[in-house]
């Protein structure tokens, strides 16, 4: 008995081009333009503006930026390697079988409701702990959350509010089935429903994150299908021109409520100026945090950063089998570094320096080559229509736009989406080898 393998067609007038070519979502423009730039302001600042607008002495030091510089050219070095032997043409892509969107429904179905469950169990607990609806209405509408303590109040519910995280896996999933079958209104529909939740999350929460995780895959994956024409690619090459004014309106959008409230009472600087100042806090300090330690903390000798998934897991995380097995609490010691020599308000940890903490020098350059290879061996297969591509290249994309500031695929929020992604492949490269045993 055999079955025909047939390929579901993407919408579009014109498959003959490369998608996903388009020139900044590579990993060399990415990082070309984000990572290296950040790295070399946070050297030219003055010790005096650090002090002045992020209440912090400057640790950055020359020595520790072209270290940086070497670790990140390096990952430009890996991501070229993939390319070297060209990236093959595929006509139609991503030219997913039947069978291959079979999978990617079921799997996109199961994924939106076990989000669903995690949101549910948000509202519960908002309940049960007697969060009154008029005090999220009431900082709604005066756009004031600061001292609120709504995130602490609420809190979370171990092991099912974690499920809101496969919120990310299944706007992957979506995104690529909307490539293959074009825009079908249960899966706008779905889109629309975790995305406003995670809209009210980021509000509410002060969890920026939350929204940012799901739009930045989305973003790659709908860029990727703008290049399979002509003029798509052309519109898409010109887009960060239009994304970075939208991203930077966004985040003062939630800085308003969550911290502009408070500073305009203190007197000062205007709304831009503390937007600006604001945001690139975030970035520089990150660098400054790295650096702080890099100088002042004692090695751990194990990787805590880059593993901090494993390390704060459930089960692991509470037995503090880091602290068992290396004498040392990185958290508090950390929280200790930053108060005795940097700032605790500006805490993110400086993804660039993770590896150099973890590994030492020699350790952290091996880490930013293979990281790099890997990136541009996942996004030449995004490229070429493969599923591996196609499903993680999305989270790597974040991945490097927030390297500056931490290394997200490490986190533990990352783990459920990520998981969810790689048991997918696997589902769909076993469902192909099964289909051509069949046809054979």
């Amino acid at each position: 008995m055999s079955t025909r393998i047939t390929a579901v067609r993407p919408r579009t007038a014109d498959l003959g081009g490369r998608p996903g070519g388009v020139w900044w979502l590579s990993p060399i423009a990415l990082i070309g333009l984000v990572a290296l730039p950040a790295t070399w302001l946070s050297l030219a600042i003055a010790d005096e503006r650090y002090r002045a607008l992020w209440g912090t002495p400057k640790a950055v030091n020359l020595e520790w930026t072209l270290w940086f510089t070497a670790g990140l050219l390096l990952f430009l070095g890996g991501a070229l390697l993939p390319v070297f032997r060209g990236v093959r043409r595929v006509p139609g892509w991503p030219a997913l079988s039947a069978g291959d969107v079979g999978v990617l429904r079921r799997a996109a179905t199961v994924l939106f409701w076990l989000t669903m469950v995690g949101y549910v169990a948000y509202g519960i607990n908002a309940v049960r702990v007697g969060l009154d609806p008029v005090v999220l209405v009431t900082a709604l509408i005066d756009q004031e959350l600061y001292g609120l303590g709504i995130r602490e109040q609420l809190g979370t519910v171990p092991g099912l509010t974690t499920m809101t995280q496969f919120g990310v896996a299944f706007v992957v999933l979506t995104g690529v089935l909307v490539l293959a079958e074009g825009r079908r209104p249960q899966h706008l529909r779905r889109l629309a429903v975790v995305a406003f939740l995670a809209l009210l999350r980021a509000f509410f929460v002060t969890e920026r994150l939350a929204l940012l995780e799901l739009l930045v895959p989305l973003l790659v994956l709908v860029v990727a299908g703008m290049s399979r024409t002509s003029r798509g690619t052309r519109r898409a090459a010109f887009l960060p021109a239009v994304l970075a004014p939208v991203v930077v309106v966004v985040f003062a959008a939630f800085e308003y409520s969550r911290s502009w409230v408070f500073y305009a009472a203190q007197g000062g600087q205007s709304f831009p100026v503390f937007v600006v100042e604001r945001f690139a806090g975030y970035y520089v300090t990150a660098y400054n945090n790295g650096v702080i330690r890099l100088l002042h903390q004692e090695p751990a000798g194990l990787p805590y950063d880059l593993w901090s998934a494993f390390w704060t897991a459930p089960g692991i995380g509470s037995l503090n089998l880091f602290r068992s097995l290396t004498g040392v609490d990185p958290e508090p010691a950390y929280t200790l570094a930053l108060t005795q020599f940097g700032n605790p308000e500006f805490n993110n940890y400086g993804a660039v320096a993770s590896p150099f903490v973890d590994l030492g020098i020699a350790g952290g350059l091996l880490f930013f080559l293979g990281a790099g290879l890997l990136t541009g061996t996942l996004h030449r297969a995004l490229r070429e229509g493969r599923i591996w591509g196609l499903l993680l290249y999305p989270l790597f994309v974040l991945t490097m736009l927030e390297l500056p500031r931490y290394f997200y695929l490490g986190q533990g929020r990352a783990t459920p989406g990520l998981v969810a992604l790689v048991v997918v492949a696997l589902l769909v490269n076993r469902g192909r080898r099964r289909r051509a045993g069949a046809v054979r």
